[in-house]
């Protein structure tokens, strides 16, 4: 994840990125940091959508090779394609001649390491795979959150919170939305407040 974020940073991006793992929550957040760093706001020329199992690996390739227009680069979001777990040669072959005007992203909930398409993503671009976050990582998180909304909560409050919601962050985020609206009003949140 250093080396994406390194990326966002520098404004310097590989021509395919793969976000894969069980966190959902972080792979949605970086794939709309991606897109929203590549392409321009409301760009419906240059940034295509695709979705599901359905894809059909010629258009895509079609789409990829088409230059931008007034723009620096076509980016196309592939999401849940299965090209990860089952066979995608079309797509593996094409890896090594993506135009350099041509940004993939794909975001995948199942792959497989030992398919040719994963290899050939991994040697040229950039995999991030997002796991399941240490409960320090979602403390430090959860903090950061309640902080931008003028809350603040013990640690043993916090504790119950996590326990009760797991470790998912779009869970925990879900219930800390509602618990910010629930203590309205009150810049302390206290352990009544989350059982």
């Amino acid at each position: 994840m250093e080396q994406l974020l390194q990326d966002l940073k520098q404004e310097t991006y590989k021509n395919v990125y793969l976000l894969c793992g069980e966190e959902a929550y972080l792979r949605n957040q970086y794939k709309k940091r991606l897109r929203d760093a590549m392409t321009a706001d409301g760009d419906t020329m240059n940034y295509s959508y695709y979705e599901g199992k359905d894809i059909n690996p010629h258009a895509v390739i079609d789409m990829a090779e088409t230059l931008p227009f007034f723009a620096d680069r076509r980016v196309l979001l592939i999401e849940n394609s299965g090209f990860f777990k089952n066979k995608c040669d079309e797509l593996a072959d094409y890896m090594s001649e993506i135009p350099e005007s041509t940004n993939f992203i794909f975001v995948e909930t199942e792959i497989d390491k030992r398919s040719r398409f994963y290899k050939e993503v991994k040697k040229i671009g950039r995999v991030v795979e997002f796991g399941t976050q240490k409960e320090n990582t979602l403390f430090k998180w959860v903090l950061g959150l309640l902080k931008k909304e003028g809350k603040n909560v013990t640690k043993e409050t916090l504790q119950t919170f996590l326990t009760k919601t797991g470790s998912d962050m779009q869970l925990i985020k879900n219930e800390l939305d509602k618990l910010v609206a629930y203590t309205d009003g009150r810049d302390v949140i206290t352990t009544a407040d989350v059982e």
